[in-house]
């Protein structure tokens, strides 16, 4: 064997461990990280809920613009939490529940109900009709709930 193929050899055998340990190390953060992602996603959609329902209750200035804005965001969220929670793994702190993957299609199916409901209150906050408004955020309140109660720990 002449000394230029073998290095060619050990050439081909460092790039073949570089790609198996980037492969590790990139599985390893999707399971170290997940929990993390998926807590800020939900994040988002809470302060979002929560903006909305403080320009509803001390009637700040930008009001619907605002509502709208919020409910975009809270519908541009959902579309990624299925993805999210992707990763079957959990941490001490986590508060989702098992029966995410258990019962993964109706889970998806809340994420999506989700989406269509914020999606419906930009669409009427647009319109500016304070009493339609107030109806739809119950909706998209209800939407959260119902998946909270199934998928998610209470508060402690």
């Amino acid at each position: 064997m002449n000394r230029g193929s073998q290095g060619t050899r050990v050439g081909w055998v460092i790039v073949l461990a570089l790609i198996a340990t980037a492969g590790l190390v990139l599985a390893q953060g999707a399971e170290e990280g997940a929990p993390a992602y998926r807590e800020k996603i939900m994040t988002v959609n809470g302060a979002s809920m929560g903006a909305i329902n403080d320009v509803l209750k001390f009637k700040l200035p930008g009001g619907t613009e605002h509502i709208v804005a919020h409910a975009e965001t809270i519908q541009r969220e959902s579309r990624l939490i299925a993805g999210a929670f992707q990763t079957e793994v959990m941490t001490e702190e986590s508060r989702a529940l098992p029966t995410i993957w258990q019962q993964w299609d109706q889970f998806v199916g809340a994420a999506e109900n989700l989406g269509q409901a914020s999606a419906k209150l930009a669409e009427v906050a647009k319109g500016g009709d304070q009493a339609a408004i107030m109806a739809e955020v119950k909706v998209v309140g209800q939407a959260c709930s119902n998946c909270h109660n199934t998928f998610r720990k209470p508060n402690e």
